[in-house]
């Protein structure tokens, strides 16, 4: 049986084949011979399997006797040897030869599934800034497995970067019927309530022009760090935390301080500005 998810290679493409694919997507490389009755067994039970995974693997059928080199590189003494090479080494070696239910698991220990693919590329998508291409991935991921929680905080996540705050608010509320809420999802809900808050009091033009009648009021100052975060300029309303913070001895500190916690959250965890605020939080604070 040859598909594209099925194939042979040689000695000049071997390394294109095998080694540099298997940084995109894992090879699992079938070593077998004419003579060899087990092999001839095993085979067709791994193509119907290469076909089930439709793609999350490719299957590299190499015969012995043909290609003795290659089966002397990888040291191969008997056959069949199957081994699965991910990201240019060799990552499993299959025990013997395993009846169907068994050789799926052993496939599954090293081939992510459709949805984590899916939650994978979601993430490099949000990395990368195009947040449009990471909520199509996650929502793919969260209909292939709906319960898992990751996959729907992080659509969760995607949702509120795009300021569509009801259907992270939906997404949350699912989520909180299990009767607890997972570290990130407590801070969306809070990054939530922050936003309805801001909004209510009417805004960063309105938080600010009440600081500048009343300059000195410390509670104000928190105010329009509060909306200026909602309206993603992080880096001016933790700067005002931090004066406060460093000014006031009083629980308005303690009110600045977790206003701050808050934005450094909405900012994200692999923000170098983020990270940078925080090791100055820690200095202000303790």
């Amino acid at each position: 049986m040859e598909s594209q998810w099925i194939r042979t290679t040689t000695v000049d493409t071997f390394r294109q084949d095998v080694i540099d694919q298997s940084n995109d997507v894992p090879v699992v490389v079938d070593f077998w011979a004419e003579w060899c009755q087990p092999c001839k067994q095993l085979m067709p039970v791994l193509e119907k399997l290469a076909e089930e995974f439709d793609g999350r693997f490719i299957l590299m059928k190499i015969n012995v006797d043909e290609l003795p080199e290659i089966a002397g590189a990888f040291g191969v003494q008997s056959v069949p040897f199957v081994i699965a090479m991910v990201d240019g080494e060799p990552a499993s070696q299959m025990p013997g030869i395993l009846p169907e239910p068994q050789l799926r698991e052993w496939l599954e220990s090293f081939c992510a599934s459709p949805a984590v693919e899916a939650y994978n590329a979601g993430l490099q998508a949000e990395i990368a800034g195009d947040l449009e291409t990471a909520e199509l991935s996650f929502r793919q991921a969260t209909e292939l497995e709906k319960e898992t929680a990751a996959f729907r905080i992080a659509l969760a996540r995607v949702l509120l970067g795009l300021d569509r705050e009801q259907e992270c608010q939906e997404i949350l509320a699912e989520l909180q019927k299990r009767g607890f809420l997972e570290p990130e999802a407590e801070s969306l809900k809070e990054q939530l309530a922050l936003r309805a808050q801001v909004e209510e009091s009417g805004g960063t033009t309105q938080a600010r022009a009440a600081l500048e009648a009343d300059p000195n009021n410390v509670a104000l100052q928190i105010t329009l760090a509060e909306a200026l975060s909602v309206d993603k300029q992080y880096g001016e309303a933790c700067e005002m935390l931090l004066a406060v913070i460093a000014a006031d001895s009083t629980e308005i500190r303690d009110r600045a301080k977790d206003a701050m916690v808050v934005i450094l959250s909405a900012m994200g965890q692999k923000s170098q500005q983020a990270g940078e605020f925080r090791r100055r939080l820690a200095t202000a604070f303790y």
